[in-house]
């Protein structure tokens, strides 16, 4: 939930974009599995595109990128192979290459093939398999010969050899389909050495001052782009903004259990959802409620909440969170001890098992950086008790789960659990989620085993463009620390790129503005109007989507309808109920209309 200050207290995307980012599939490309996580984006302004997911990984991983495989020219778009006709491949262009997904090598040796060039050379040499330099050879001995294709590869008299082997080598370039050979340049009259590989021209510059550009690679991709693409609006320039890795996700937190009691209608919560364009629910689940000491799990009504989404059309977040006592060290409810992790990792591949292509994303646990959070209360004066544990531990948990629910469905999404916005530094009480997720960054573990960061901005009584000290709030209170802004997430990501993990995407899972309530804490919300509220929200959703383009990949409102069942037990005005865009009569709020007619583009 959003949380006071700790010191106190010691969607449906519109069709524009997905036509644009993602351009459609016809009948005979409808077989083609979706990319399967993490998704990430390195956006280029020099051509408008962003390399994004394995592409972007391939890129990563090939020495010299830039120089050997170009910028991206194109979203991903799926066509036709021309070596296989018939065969329909996921591709993105790059400027001296085209990369595509091949779903039958994904979880195979790493993922190591999942990406391959295209067999852009093997195109080229077509109807030329009779000229001398394409003929095979015999094998000189000496090391050099590549039996499949019949050629050697050297360094003489065009070290071409070197640089195969010192830019990714068969991954990137295949092998060789000739032999070194003299050809004319068509651009510029002249004559070099050459040679052509399965996915590459090589050419030698023996003149050029800078060796670096002594062996210069076809611009292959553009090449192919100008002579089949020419209209395709894949090719298009995007903003960074119409550049994201995958579409935009608008999400509401909601509280989804219940159904029975007098004042819980799911459907209609599911229904409200839907109406208001936002196709994504995050609810908190509890380990605690589903995991018998004895190893059975009863799944009891989750069953039939993962159930109803799916049949109404919405996509489920879960947030696990709270083991059991049997879990802990002391008893609590905090994170498991360290003997209890394969305990947790069972019950996530089982509910990954259980729910695979109804649940698409998981986060492991709840502002971990809170010392209530870990054997503490965090319901009462603020959090009370336990102590944080190190991020350290906390990774350690996460890689468990993480393994789990990859085994059990490789295209659920994995999101690491939110740090609370602070910035206390005391085990007892919490430590800065800046400091927290700096320690988690720095784990090679985390790197690995995490597809989207979770993020918790402030808002308090802050408008969200605002920040300390630059452009601060209003105040009197709640306005002299970053901690107290939407815009805290900017730090989240700075640190994110101070630890090279630039490219990974965050999901803020929570955020959110109180109005007039009547818990200790959150006495800010008595000076935010309905209104005010409102226009916030709505200004935080453009940011998320348009300023924070494309490394934000999804936003969680907190909350839906949390003030019925508060209405319910006689307190309207309790802060949760406070932040809901509904009221305890299921009326909307000015901000929950806001949302329906805000643009999802």
């Amino acid at each position: 939930m959003m949380l006071k200050r700790i010191l106190t207290t010691v969607v449906l995307l519109a069709t524009l974009v997905t036509m644009l980012a993602w351009p459609q599939a016809g009948t005979a490309q409808s077989s083609v599995p979706a990319t399967p996580p993490p998704y990430q984006a390195r956006y280029f302004s020099q051509t408008g595109h962003s390399a994004v997911n394995y592409f972007l990984e391939f890129w990563k991983n090939t020495p010299n990128a830039l120089f050997v495989l170009g910028y991206p020219i194109s979203a991903p778009f799926i066509e036709e192979s021309f070596t296989n006709p018939g065969e329909y491949y996921r591709v993105q262009y790059f400027e001296r290459a085209v990369l595509e997904e091949h779903p039958e090598n994904f979880g195979k040796d790493n993922n190591r093939f999942y990406i391959l060039g295209r067999l852009m050379g093997t195109r080229m040499v077509q109807g030329r398999e009779n000229e001398a330099p394409f003929q095979a050879v015999n094998d000189p001995g000496d090391g050099t010969w590549d039996a499949a294709t019949g050629h050697t590869l050297r360094n003489s008299p065009a070290p071409f050899r070197d640089f195969w082997l010192n830019n990714g080598g068969l991954e990137v370039f295949g092998r060789p389909l000739s032999e070194q050979f003299q050809e004319v340049n068509q651009a510029d009259g002249q004559v070099y050495w050459v040679q052509y590989f399965e996915r590459q021209r090589m050419e030698w510059h023996p003149n050029e001052s800078d060796p670096q550009y002594r062996v210069l690679l076809g611009l292959l991709g553009n090449e192919s782009r100008d002579a089949n693409h020419v209209g395709n609006s894949a090719f298009s320039y995007h903003s960074r903004d119409n550049a994201l890795p995958q579409p935009f996700i608008y999400g509401f937190n909601a509280h989804l259990y219940a159904e029975g009691t007098a004042w819980q209608d799911r459907n209609r919560v599911l229904e409200l959802s839907k109406n208001a364009q936002v196709y994504w629910i995050r609810q908190q689940v509890a380990w605690q409620d589903l995991h018998d000491v004895s190893g059975a799990i009863y799944w009891a009504e989750l069953d039939d909440i993962v159930a109803d989404a799916h049949n109404a059309g919405v996509k489920l977040l879960l947030s696990v969170v709270r083991a059991p006592s049997w879990a802990t060290s002391n008893g609590s409810h905090g994170l498991p001890s360290r003997d209890r992790f394969d305990d947790f990792a069972y019950f996530m591949g089982q509910m990954a098992a259980r729910y695979r292509g109804r649940v698409q994303a998981y986060e492991i646990w709840n502002e971990q950086n809170r010392a209530c959070e870990n054997g503490g209360d965090c319901s009462r004066d603020g959090g009370v008790g336990g102590r944080v544990a190190s991020a350290d531990y906390y990774v350690d948990m996460l890689a468990a789960a993480y393994d789990a629910i990859k085994a059990a469905d490789p295209y659920a999404i994995v999101v690491s659990g939110a740090p609370t916005s602070t910035e206390t530094n005391s085990p007892n009480i919490a430590i800065s989620d800046t400091e927290f997720a700096r320690q988690m960054f720095a784990n090679a573990k985390f790197r690995s085993h995490v597809d989207a960061i979770g993020v918790h901005p402030g808002g308090h009584y802050n408008p969200p463009d605002t920040m300390w000290t630059d452009n601060p709030g209003p105040g009197p209170n709640w306005r002299t620390s970053r901690e107290f802004y939407f815009r805290r997430v900017e730090d989240i990501r700075q640190v994110m790129i101070n630890n090279g993990m630039a490219d990974k995407q965050i999901w803020i899972t929570e955020f959110g503005w109180a109005t007039q309530n009547n818990t200790p804490g959150y006495e800010y919300g008595n000076s935010i109007s309905y209104q005010q509220q409102s226009d916030w929200i709505v200004r935080a959703f453009q940011m998320g989507r348009r300023d924070y383009a494309p490394w934000v990949g999804a936003m969680f409102l907190w909350q839906l309808n949390f003030a019925v069942p508060w209405k319910a037990l006689g307190n309207e005005l309790h802060e949760q109920a406070s932040f809901g865009v509904i009221n305890g009569d299921w009326s909307p709020r000015p901000s929950y209309l806001a949302i329906q007619s805000m643009p999802k583009d």
